[in-house]
This record gives structure tokens, sequence and C-alpha cells, in this order.
């Protein structure tokens, strides 16, 4: 039997211990931590994209020859002047910079928003799914405990009764 052959296990929740949906329990908070995280950090670089965006719109005509504070590191900023308002320079990751023209570098940041929201969106849909899993689990969980504690009340009936 090849890998592709081979069809997937499905466990029924119900069929474990609860020793083990603890441990699965974990591991599903676990995931939806992590997931939670990397959304955080997709919606962050959406907003970084959309400033960036925003701060190429803001270069008018206006703008020429005017003074500004140029970051040399994230505390260190020195003046300087604009003296070309047609082109930027683009962080295009990695240390790797570009210089384009307005047009293009914000052609180029819409893009980025683009391809960040849909894989925020797939962690999104990620999320929910793992949730749905995990209040399923909360719910089989809670069974189980409940069945323990009649089970464990009605063998304290029966001994209390037999003496």
């Amino acid at each position: 039997m090849s890998a592709a052959d081979a069809k997937p296990q499905t466990i029924n929740l119900e069929d474990l211990p609860l020793s083990q949906l603890h441990k699965i329990k974990a591991q599903l908070e676990e995931e939806m931590d992590g997931l939670t995280t990397a959304f955080s950090q997709m919606k962050q670089a959406q907003a970084t994209f959309r400033e960036c965006t925003n701060c190429i719109d803001a270069l008018t005509p206006d703008s020429q020859d005017k003074t500004i504070l140029v970051p040399l590191t994230s505390s260190l900023y020195v003046p300087g002047k604009l003296s070309n308002i047609d082109s930027v320079v683009v962080d295009i990751g990695t240390g790797y910079y570009v210089e384009k023209p307005k047009a293009d570098a914000v052609k180029y940041y819409n893009s980025k928003m683009d391809y960040v929201q849909d894989n925020a969106k797939t962690i999104q849909d990620t999320i929910e799914q793992k949730q749905a899993s995990y209040r399923g689990l909360l719910e089989i969980m809670q069974f189980k405990i409940t069945q323990q504690q009649q089970a464990a009340s009605s063998g304290a009936e029966k001994a209390s009764t037999s003496k």
C-alpha cells in the first residue's frame, strides 16, 4: 500500500480516556495561540504597508525642498531636505532597498497588503476551525466528567445502602 493509497484515520474522541483528551486540549490551545500570534503579525504587517502607501500619497509638489527628519537608527534622526518627490526608496526585505517611482511603490505595497490579507484570511479560517474543534472537545470532556461523577456517586450510594 503506497502513501497515496493510505486514508487518514479518524479517532472518535468519545472513545479516548480523559487524560488523552486533556493532552489534545493542551495541543489545540497551543496551536490556537500560535495561529493567533501569526494572525496579529499579519495584521501588523498590513498596517505597516498601509502606512507606507499613506506616506507616499503625502508626497505632494508642496513637499519639494521641505525639511524633514531622516531616521539613521530607531532613535537617531538627522535633518534633511526632500529633493525628489517623484520616486521613493522601498524596503523589499532582508535589508534590500530599491528606488521606485511613486506609482510603482504604491502598487508594490498594495500587492503586499493583498498577499498578507489573503494569508490572514487563511489563518483566520484555520483559527475558527480549531475553535470549533476545541468547543466540541470541551463538550466531550464535560460529558465524560459528568459520567465519572455520576458513576462515583452511584457507587457511593450502593456502598452506603449495603451497610
